[in-house]
């Protein structure tokens, strides 16, 4: 008897996922240091840094907070005027050094709080600490959120659920120092903010310095973007700030660490948490279809089932109990900061701006909750009640999908059309040539033709002076698809629309050289310039903008991977994405393109 033969076909859409590049352990394991000191310092200091005087907590964790929270809006908001602090790598260096040293700074003053124990001389001392702890630990943050926003997808995403592995070794090891000495376990937590300065230096080094186009930022409607990323961010901010509570504080952990051998339990069940976050975040990165919220779509079921295991007999169990809530807790805190990153990458939008708004609102919101649940909050009833946590954490869930924005939307905080047309899809070109765009070129919230001078970033992707384009990406000379209108001006054959000549060097030219004359970008060659043109016009990522450039000076593949620091896979991958979205099948075609671009 002859059996049937079966041939199965799999197929793999190189542009639909992709490989990690090279990763970078420094960024893992700075990344790890940092959120292990959060978790020690914002919600475990009073078994760590200041044993006598834990009724000092809810003081620290709330200036901590507040402070973190404002400092990163100001990263978004404000920042833009101290451009001259940011200007060169050693200032960058210099604002570091000085980070590390705030944060130290807040570990000395609680251990001086301890000293006191209670009244206004250890109340000072905690509040003082919570200001330096929430300055310094925004500016570590945002350095890491720049190094993570050069990075593709897979890489972000690998390099997030390492860290976590690392965060928690981290974390278990100081709580099991500090169970048996104290003072052993409060230098640990004085030296990890030193270590992330050594680390910062070192990925900063490998994934950042060495770019070219690291200051090119996209311009937005900052109201529509901070809507769009900043309501799903205070929604799981507040669920991130009643799972962080329930497992970091409270009858849980005082059960754990009544002596030194439950602390081993807890230790265990924290690592565990954080190695089952780490694989499952692999798994989405490998197995599913790359989507803005790619992430989400696997573990947000995985949270909900977790929370719902908490309220049957498996939630009685300590063990289980502490691994559910961490695993849930990692795994929503990683799958936004995977989702800021890819943002930032993607659109190439400021990683101030995106990490400033994103993580900024999820932090007020992790405050919020974290609020809640104190006697007298609106959720002082939860971490008592399963149920209740179930019932709070779904809500949240359900909420924060709901509100979380897709590419289209993405797409349209963009200030888009006169100069930075978007050719992704056929939808978008239509839009283009039937001139239903030209909504998109109104000014907004501080739109291009309001602030001509625009926006870069430096070295180390810190905003410029406003928030908007810098170059003209299209010139007159542009091979967008010859002749068509651009939200709803004139064509490009023809000219540029009205209102566009400071930008492309018509009568108001030279008052915007003046207004622009020490920015990165005027100082650019023109050869840069052109290629800043093409990565405007056709909306290239960042890591795709540094190809891009490379390619354009005739360098090869493995050329392309030494000076990015990326693997064969990666490099290729990114040429097949830029010919595609520049639809060009040489590299000979895409030199021409560059070359055609006429800039001023």
């Amino acid at each position: 008897m002859k059996l049937p033969y079966i041939k199965v076909e799999v197929e793999y859409r190189e542009e639909e996922t992709g490989a990690p590049g090279k990763v970078s352990p420094a960024l893992i394991v700075g990344f790890g240091l940092h959120w292990a000191w959060v978790y020690l310092f914002m919600f475990n200091g009073q078994y760590v840094l200041f044993p006598e005087a834990d009724s000092m907590q809810l003081l620290l964790s709330a200036t901590s907070g507040a402070v973190h929270a404002m400092a990163l809006l100001l990263y978004a908001i404000c920042l833009k005027q101290a451009r001259s602090l940011f200007d060169t790598p050693g200032h960058i260096r210099r604002n570091r050094v000085v980070a590390a040293c705030l944060v130290a700074a807040a570990t000395v003053l609680c251990m001086a709080g301890n000293l006191a124990s209670v009244g206004p001389l250890a109340a000072l001392c905690f509040v003082a600490a919570g200001v330096t702890s929430g300055v310094g630990s925004a500016m570590l943050l945002m350095s890491f959120g720049v190094s993570f926003s050069v990075c593709d997808l897979p890489t972000i995403a690998l390099c997030t659920a390492l860290s976590l592995v690392v965060s928690a070794v981290a974390f278990a090891l100081t709580l099991l120092v500090s169970s048996a000495l104290v003072p052993a376990g409060a230098l640990l937590c004085l030296a990890l903010p030193f270590l992330e300065l050594l680390c910062l230096n070192k990925c900063s080094a490998d994934l950042v310095d060495k770019l070219e186009f690291a200051f090119l930022t996209m311009p937005v409607r900052t109201a529509s973007f901070a809507g769009r990323v900043g309501v799903p961010s205070v929604i799981f901010g507040v669920l991130l700030g009643v799972l962080r509570c329930c497992a970091l504080t409270g009858p849980l952990l005082d059960e754990f660490l009544a002596d030194g051998v439950a602390a081993n339990a807890f230790s265990s069940s924290v690592f565990t948490a954080s190695v089952f976050t780490c694989l499952a975040l692999i798994m989405a990165m490998l197995t599913l279809r790359r989507s803005r919220n790619f992430a989400f779509r696997v573990l947000v079921p995985v949270i909900a089932a977790l929370l719902v295991l908490l309220c049957s007999p498996c939630g009685a169990d300590s063990f289980f109990r502490c691994f559910a809530l961490f695993s849930s807790y990692f795994m929503l805190e990683a799958s936004l900061w995977v989702m800021y990153s890819d943002i930032a990458q993607s659109y190439r939008v400021s990683a101030f701006t995106t990490y400033g708004f994103g993580h900024g609102l999820l932090s007020a919101g992790s405050l919020a909750g974290f609020l809640m649940l104190q006697p007298g909050g609106l959720l002082e009833t939860v971490p008592a009640d399963s149920a209740a946590l179930a019932l709070v954490g779904l809500m949240a869930l359900t909420l924060g999908v709901a509100t979380l924005p897709n590419a289209t939307e993405m797409r349209s905080t963009l200030i888009r059309g006169r100069f930075c047309p978007l050719f992704d899809d056929r939808s978008d070109l239509e839009e283009l040539v039937s001139g239903g765009g030209a909504a998109a070129a109104d000014e907004g919230d501080g739109g291009a033709s309001a602030s001509p001078a625009g926006t870069g970033e430096t070295a180390e992707g810190l905003p410029g002076v406003t928030d908007a384009c810098t170059e003209p990406p299209c010139g007159d000379g542009s091979p967008v698809a010859a002749g068509l209108p651009i939200a709803g001006g004139p064509s490009v054959a023809g000219g540029l629309p009205a209102g566009a000549e400071a930008l492309a060097g018509g009568p108001a030219s030279g008052a915007f050289r003046d207004a622009a004359s020490e920015s990165p970008e005027q100082r650019a060659g023109r050869f840069k310039r052109k290629c800043a043109a093409v990565a405007d016009t056709f909306l290239l990522s960042r890591k795709e903008t540094e190809v891009l450039f490379l390619l354009a000076k005739g360098r090869n593949s493995a050329a392309i991977q030494e000076a990015l620091y990326i693997s064969a896979g990666t490099a290729n991958t990114h040429m097949r994405h830029i010919y595609r979205k520049l639809d060009v099948h040489s590299q000979h075609e895409l030199i021409n393109l560059v070359e055609s671009m006429e800039v001023e």
